[in-house]
């Protein structure tokens, strides 16, 4: 169980025991230094020595290679160095060459800019409308004007000769007038010609002769239509550079632009647009086909005449984009990370290891080795004091001792020199096996395996300053990695957090798996987040998850018996992270349900007690009793010991009762999974009530069916816990501790006597309904449980002095003080949680108890009731629970009742 001094210190104070062999303490002695400066001195002098070592361990540039010499005469040669040449930081090249071509390339990704102007076409179609509609109106002016004419020569014509034919005077008159009208229209050919393109002379000529009537404008605008379905460019020769991928097109007066193809029918040029009239116009029947040749000639040629492009290339602004995407591209950079081969063993020389190797040189005389190491001592020392006083300002239980801080130094400049000297290996087996990704060797160091050995001999809290100032040192170290930082952090954090779960030496391991596994996950994650490939990405992981599951688990078991030699530390790995009262299954239940809480709390000290008395598992036992009534913390209203004044089960059936009262059992091994409590914790859980009845209600039940005939009989499986019975020997103290401390808070005078029969008939009761059956106790472990039970009771519920009358009086109004009654609780259980120096005393008016906090603040407590007279009914509200005396017991004498009083011995 580890060495007990060590556990009676509280966490987080220095121990001046544990240091007290220390060089420190003697010079303190003859200097007649005070302990405090002593320690700030012995801190100090710690602190300055692990940073300035760390510094000097990780500071880039510590065993850096000197760059080569280089010119323009060793291209083609050899590299002379036998072991090659190797980055000793972190380097950013620019790579001209490539930067030129991705950016040449991105320019010629950018499609031409086109503008297309969808008022053309109206345009178009409205000016030929115009045009037409010019010369209709002249020629319907001309016989209006006609037509007026004739009535004012109208006067008496005068009869024509006899044998003269009017007819043909007529046609004559008529052939003038058609005459006069085409040569009207002739004369006005400027009036067409100021809303529509005509060039044909005899195309103007025909449509004359139609007198431009509402067919041939129709046809004309019909011929249009067609021509503007697909964008018309000026020419193919536009397009004749653009590839598959289309151009960008923009809406003329708006905002809106996309993408379209340059295919043929979506984009057609004019002289395609005019090929597409014609053969329009050649099918039998699509234009005027009842019309003579010439005026179906003259529309078509006016129609292709017409069109103008609607879709136009802008050239300033497709230039002005090319440019943008060209300065876009950010510079190609030749990336060399520390460690990396420049130009290995043999190599030839070319002309990009001498631009490399020039730059490498201009680079380097900016930050000269001295400044680089400086630079990296510094930051060394700033991470470490930042990390050191944040964590003693803002965590209580951060008090580590001088042994602590050298233990904690000693083992971060170990762990640095072996991932210094992994590094070195790492890059040896990289040049040999070349295929290998170096980032997977130095993955493979078992970076986690510092943050376990101090959480496996130290409190959390330093564990995690361990952590933070390990992973920052390690991503220092390997050329300011960002990405093993990380990495480090994260697993170190890990394997911290579950080697505290650790109960034996296969938890070590089960720590380190679980290690393993985040520091696979994290490796993936970063892998994919800086776009490595997924090959050598699979590689890291899985030897991140070989060195963190395999090498840090036989590592922290190879040096903790050297630690403990060496520091005096004892680890002691069964004591549990349940048996801490801040565990958060605790912590909800203390909030959901208090005295369920005070119960278990109570319920520990028994088990313990009683657990060694036989030589069991104590600190299963006590974590066992802490967590047996979790599931009450779901409804806690239910419970007796949880209640204040009102009972629910009053409104309630005795079956439904029961049935809510044995729902805990259930709620609580959910919670007991979702607090991935252990199995054995859990399994306290069912089978502390084994298939015990809730005998209150069974009871009730059975009363209520009194004197009523024809009633069904009880279900007796409805009031009985489903179990199962106790199998380890831990529950069935549970078991005996839960009706124990349930039964002993009602008695009115808890003497020893009447402690020690109590006890006995409990035991009696449970061991006669075969309750301990399926358990390995015996005759002498009862006994032996019996005693301890009687000696934890006795020293909670000890007897106190009773005051005489006016020993501690009233102050006035405000200032409740309490008078000690003859006995308060004294033990695990005697204040409330969180509250230390609390006293728990009767209120003088009498009634209620109330307990007394050091600010003079009182908080009224339940009294302990008195066992109710026989025959009255009571609720589990007023005896502490729901089975053993307060309703579990059930009817009828026990059995083996006096083989087992003969073993307890006496009352």
């Amino acid at each position: 169980m580890g060495d007990p001094s060590s556990r009676d210190e509280k966490p987080g104070e220095p121990s001046a025991a544990a240091d007290a062999h220390l060089p420190i303490d003697t010079l303190a002695e003859r200097l007649a230094v005070s302990t405090v400066w002593a320690n700030r001195i012995a801190y100090s002098v710690v602190l300055v020595a692990v940073g300035i070592g760390s510094a000097l361990m990780a500071s880039p540039g510590l065993s850096s290679q000197k760059i080569p010499e280089l010119k323009a005469d060793d291209v083609g040669k050899v590299f002379p160095t036998r072991k090659g040449f190797k980055a000793s930081r972190d380097y950013q090249i620019a790579d001209e060459a490539r930067t030129t071509a991705q950016r040449e390339e991105a320019r010629a990704l950018v499609r031409p800019v086109f503008d297309y102007d969808p008022s053309v076409q109206p345009v178009v179609a409205r000016g030929v409308e115009e045009a037409f509609s010019a010369m209709q109106g002249l020629v319907e002016q001309w016989e209006a004007d006609h037509a007026a004419k004739k009535p004012e020569d109208g006067a008496a014509v005068p009869a024509a000769p006899v044998g003269k034919k009017k007819p043909e005077a007529k046609e004559k008159d008529k052939e003038k007038e058609d005459a006069e009208l085409l040569q009207h229209l002739r004369d006005n050919r400027k009036l067409f010609e100021a809303h529509a393109l005509l060039s044909e002379e005899e195309d103007f000529e025909a449509l004359v002769l139609n007198r431009f009537s509402r067919d041939a404008s129709k046809a004309t605008i019909g011929l249009i239509d067609r021509a503007y379905l697909g964008k018309l460019v000026t020419s193919r020769d536009e397009l004749s550079r653009i590839d598959s991928s289309g151009v960008t097109v923009r809406i003329v007066g708006g905002s809106s632009e996309h993408v379209t193809g340059t295919a043929a029918p979506a984009v057609l040029d004019i002289r395609e647009a005019m090929t597409e009239l014609d053969r329009h116009a050649s099918v039998p029947g699509n234009l005027l086909p009842d019309a003579p040749g010439l005026l179906r000639r003259a529309v078509l040629r006016m129609a292709k005449r017409q069109l103008r492009a609607n879709l136009t290339v802008n050239t300033a602004e497709t230039e002005t984009r090319r440019r943008a995407a060209f300065d876009a591209v950010k510079p190609a950079m030749l990336i060399f990370k520390k460690g990396q081969k420049v130009i290995g063993d043999g190599e030839l020389i070319s002309e990009t290891h001498l631009v490399v190797i020039h730059s490498m040189r201009a680079q380097s005389d900016e930050l000269d080795t001295v400044q680089l190491q400086l630079g990296g001592a510094g930051v060394v020392m700033v991470v470490i004091l930042a990390a050191w006083f944040f964590h003693t300002s803002a965590f209580r239980r951060f008090r580590p001792t001088r042994k602590d801080a050298l233990f904690m130094g000693m083992l971060l400049l170990g762990m640095l020199g072996l991932l210094h000297l992994w590094v070195t290996i790492s890059d040896a087996v990289h040049d040999k096996y070349p295929s290998l990704p170096i980032e997977a060797l130095y993955f493979c160091f078992p970076v986690a395996a510092g943050a376990m050995l101090v959480r496996f001999v130290l409190p959390q809290e330093l564990a995690v300053f361990f952590a933070i100032v390990f992973s920052c040192l390690t991503g220092v170290m390997l050329g300011n990695s960002l990405a093993f930082t990380i990495f480090a952090l994260v697993t170190s954090l890990v394997a911290a957090d579950r080697i505290a779960r650790a109960k034996d030496r296969s938890g070590i391991f089960r720590a380190g798996l679980w290690a393993g596994g985040t520091a696979a996950l994290a490796v993936l994650f970063l892998g994919q987040a800086e776009g490595k490939g997924i090959g050598d990405t699979l590689i890291a992981a899985c030897f991140a998850f070989a060195g963190t599951s395999f090498a840090v688990p036989m590592l922290v078991m190879a040096l903790t018996p050297l630690i403990e030699m060496g520091f005096g530390y004892a680890s002691d790995i069964k004591l549990l992270e349940l048996a801490n009262l801040n565990h958060p299954a605790l912590k909800e239940l203390v909030l959901q349900a208090p005295g369920t809480y005070h119960h278990s709390i109570i319920m520990g000290s028994l088990v313990e007690a009683a657990a060694e008395s036989i030589g069991a598992n104590a600190l299963l036992a006590r974590s066992c009793a802490y967590y047996h009534d979790i599931g009450k913390g779901r409804n806690p209203a239910y419970f007796g010991e949880n209640q204040k004044g009102e009972n629910r089960h009053d409104q309630l059936a005795p079956a439904m009762s029961a049935v809510i009262i044995k729902r805990h059992v259930t709620d609580g091994l959910e919670m007991a999974r979702q607090y991935k409590l252990p199995k054995r914790v859990a399994d306290a859980i069912p089978q502390h009530h084994g298939t015990r009845l809730v005998g209150y209600f069974f009871h009730k039940a059975q009363k209520e069916l009194e004197g009523k005939e024809g009633a069904a009989p009880i279900d007796e499986a409805i009031y009985r816990y489903p179990g199962p019975k106790p199998q380890f020997r831990e529950a069935a103290l549970v078991m005996i501790a839960d009706a124990v401390e349930a039964a002993s808070r009602s008695m009115p005078e808890p003497t020893t006597a009447r402690l020690q029969t109590l006890v006995q008939k409990l035991i009696n009761m449970i061991f006669s309904e075969g309750q301990l059956d399926e358990c390995d106790l015996t005759l002498k472990d009862l006994n032996l449980m019996s005693q301890a039970f009687v000696r934890t009771l006795e020293g909670i519920y000890h007897a106190r002095p009773s005051y005489p009358p006016g020993a501690v009086a009233p102050q006035g109004p405000g200032d409740r003080r309490a008078v000690v009654s003859r006995r308060r609780l004294a033990g695990p259980g005697a204040t409330a949680p969180g509250r230390r120096g609390d006293l728990a005393a009767d209120d003088p008016a009498g009634g209620a108890r109330v307990r007394a906090h050091g600010r003079g603040r009182a908080v009224a407590l339940p009294r302990p009731r008195a066992a109710p007279p026989a025959g009255t009914r009571s609720s589990p509200a007023r005896r502490g629970g729901e089975d053993g005396p307060r309703g579990g017991e059930a009817a009828g004498p026990p059995r083996n009742a006096g083989r087992v009083s003969q073993a307890l011995g006496p009352p």
